[in-house]
């Protein structure tokens, strides 16, 4: 790779003055800057970034000092430094974050760079699996576009139920529940999930899967606490589909939580996502489930034979439902 300065003059915004780093500068950011974010009153090292290139691709390493963590500097200093990038004649800027550090990632994105598809396995600069994200010189400033925008206050609601995005605290409850054989024998493949693949979902997967616009899961919440899950997965926004999910505990069984909560999801992904059809599976002889479907508004559309997997290897019947914006 290729090192080189980008930035030989000072550029100034209104939360820092960019500047080249020196070579005395010392900071705790795992990697050595050539560019720093510096206070304009204060003086002190805000941010600071590291850019290498190969073959007209520029990679960035990006850091933001503790105390303007939530400030979405991280988000300004990759703003302020791609027209620099593209004017020295780059054709991408792109970084590399760990999957954990979903603050960088939202950082990235508000700037402009779009998830790659895939994870790196142990490619981030910890050893853990990474994300990779682009900018492209014609992607613009804005935002990238994302096929799941984050829940409106942070949380749907009908007053008796709400939804809100699975939390890294949720993981016990969460191990909990999707242990609990009354719950798993209803998943596609009936069988418990593993301490770390709870684990994962919950620290990040959740969340970078909801960032990447490939599925959202939500906990419903009654007030008291967790009762269950619903998700929107397999979301294919240029057809405008998506497939609905969703488990409740034992205790909350027989409240009407799951057809609130699929009504409130449906309403969600038409309204805001911009979904055109929401499907769901059920076992043939789930007709606890397929009650749920059929008064959240789904018709009946036929059956998929063999639509999933037993754990015998035979393969088991579906009942497809669906429901469209449109009624």
């Amino acid at each position: 790779m290729a090192e080189r300065v980008y930035l030989y003059e000072p550029l100034s915004t209104p939360s820092f003055t960019l500047q080249a780093a020196r070579g005395e500068l010392k900071l705790d950011c795992g990697f050595d800057p050539d560019t720093v974010a510096v206070d304009p009153e204060g003086g002190e090292a805000v941010g600071a970034m590291r850019l290498t290139e190969i073959d007209g691709v520029v990679s960035v390493r990006f850091w933001v000092a503790q105390e303007r963590r939530g400030s979405r500097l991280g988000t300004e200093l990759l703003r302020t430094i791609a027209p620099v990038v593209f004017a020295s004649g780059a054709r991408r800027l792109e970084t590399r974050l760990p999957v954990q550090d979903l603050a960088a990632i939202r950082s990235a994105m508000r700037a402009g760079f779009r998830p790659d598809s895939g994870l790196a396995r142990g490619a981030a600069c910890d050893g853990s699996h990474a994300v990779g994200l682009g900018l492209l010189p014609d992607d613009g400033r804005g935002p990238a576009p994302r096929a799941l925008p984050d829940l409106p206050g942070g949380a749907l609601s009908d007053g008796t139920i709400s939804l809100r995005p699975l939390r890294p605290g949720d993981f016990e409850t969460h191990l909990r529940h999707r242990t609990s054989p009354d719950v798993y024998s209803g998943a596609a493949l009936p069988l418990p999930p593993s301490v770390g693949e709870v684990a994962e979902v919950c620290e990040w997967r959740a969340s970078l899967d909801w960032l990447r616009g490939r599925a959202a899961l939500m906990v419903i919440d009654d007030g008291t606490g967790y009762q269950g899950t619903i998700g929107l997965y397999d979301v294919a926004r240029i057809v405008g589909t998506a497939m609905i999910g969703y488990d409740l505990s034992s205790p909350a069984r027989g409240r009407g939580y799951a057809t609130r909560a699929v009504r409130l999801a449906c309403r969600w992904a038409f309204e805001e996502v911009g979904m055109d059809r929401i499907w769901a599976g059920t076992d043939v002889h789930n007709a606890a489930s397929q009650a749920v479907l059929r008064r959240a508004g789904f018709t009946l559309e036929g059956i998929e034979k063999g639509g999933l997997p037993a754990l015998d290897g035979s393969r088991r019947d579906t009942l497809v439902w669906a429901r469209l914006s449109t009624g």
